[in-house]
Formats: C-alpha cells, structure tokens, sequence
C-alpha cells in the first residue's frame, strides 16, 4: 500500500516556459542536466516525451564504473506548463513526479513534487538529488 510520503522542490530559473519545457522533454538537452552527481557523473536518456511515452535516464558514476538506472511512463504533458511521470529505480517503485512550470518576473519557477516514496530517508535523499538536478537544469538553460 503507497502512503503519503511527498516532497516538493522548486528553483526560479532565469529562462522563459517553453525553453525551460524543451530542456525537460528533448533527450539530448536532458542528457545534458538529468542526473545528481557531483563532477564525473553523466546520463544517456531516452524519453518518448507523450503521454503514454516512456523514457529511460542512466545516471552514471564514471569514476565508479556505476550506472543508476530510472524509468518510467509519462502520465500527463502539457506543454510548457506540465508534466506527470512516474519514477522507478533500484531504489524506489510506482512514484509519481508532477512538474509545473509558472511565469514569474524574473523567469520561470519550476516546481517539483514527488510522491508516494516508501520513507523519510528515501524523502531526504531524493530532496537533495532533485535539488541538484534543478540546478543543473538552471545552469543548461
């Protein structure tokens, strides 16, 4: 049975909604800022960015040698305003993120919710990775 453990991230960013849309759903541009490592990390994504679509991010530990992988199905898109996917990994199952994104002066605060995670440390962890990579985000755009 899911519960209710959520979290929720955002970041102003200094771009308008339908770039900041594009660098979420085109895989190249992904494959650019989808992942929550520090220097030495990269991804290869693969994203049928539709509703119904699928995509695949591999997170990889080049220092490591480690790959993490993330997969999921697109629930809902609106384009430059909203996307819903669900989010599995080795770590977690059947999550659901929803990203919104809204016009404010100085850009567009992107808005991050993910829910249904099994517990407060996975909701720790995943705060600090989704902070990151809305970071990264920032800086591609």
């Amino acid at each position: 049975m899911a519960n209710d453990k959520s979290l929720t991230v955002s970041k102003i960013i200094n771009a308008d909604k339908a770039t900041i849309f594009k660098a979420l759903t085109d895989e190249e541009v992904m494959a650019k800022w989808f992942f929550a490592g520090p220097e030495g990390w990269s991804a290869a994504v693969k994203s049928e960015s539709i509703k119904g679509g699928s995509y695949r991010i591999d997170m990889h530990n080049n220092a490591e040698g480690e790959t993490y992988s993330h997969t999921g199905e697109y629930k809902e898109i609106t384009p430059n305003d909203k996307i819903v996917f669900s989010w599995n990994s080795h770590i977690v199952t059947d999550t659901l993120v929803t990203i919104t994104l809204s016009e404010v002066e100085t850009g567009t605060e992107v808005k991050l919710m993910h829910e249904f995670m099994p517990n407060d440390k996975q909701v720790e962890n995943h705060t600090g990775g989704w902070t990151m990579i809305l970071e990264r985000l920032a800086n591609t755009v």
